[in-house]
């Protein structure tokens, strides 16, 4: 929904910028909800998660690509792991506390739209050099590209 943000951390008042048909179809489900908010006075809310974990996802998400490819090289299964912009930031979460958030905004006396993010940001580097560390130094600096 956000796409092409200017500034950071995120807030319920970012302009909307998709960037994907995904962010599309993300922000009519948003204008959507607060039109009928408005419109015919539902009590309804929309939560705006950015980036969450959880075992579900797929290899194709970065977290889960790092894992595997920090694995596999651990256990001399692959050599090397190829990733994109190892400084670009993001701020993920977890699912569950993302639920739970969700639960929080349906609680509140009054409707309105949420971000629900960590407000942290952390680079892909740091992610590879946390997992590397985890596997207790598998990786090196030369491996990540």
């Amino acid at each position: 929904m956000l796409g092409k943000v200017q500034a950071a951390p995120q807030s319920e008042l970012t302009p909307l910028h998709p960037r994907s048909p995904y962010g599309v179809a993300e922000v009519y489900g948003h204008r959507i909800t607060v039109n009928y908010r408005e419109s015919y006075s539902l009590y309804a809310v929309k939560g705006m998660l950015l980036n969450h974990e959880s075992p579900l996802l797929g290899l194709e998400f970065l977290r889960r690509k790092v894992a595997n490819g920090v694995a596999q090289t651990a256990l001399d299964l692959d050599s090397e792991l190829r990733l994109g912009n190892l400084d670009a930031g993001e701020d993920w979460g977890f699912a569950a506390h993302c639920v739970r958030a969700m639960l929080l905004m349906l609680q509140q006396d009054e409707p309105d739209d949420y971000v629900i993010a960590t407000g942290k940001t952390h680079s892909s580097r740091a992610l590879v050099a946390n997992a590397s560390s985890a596997v207790s130094g598998s990786m090196t600096a030369n491996d990540i590209s």
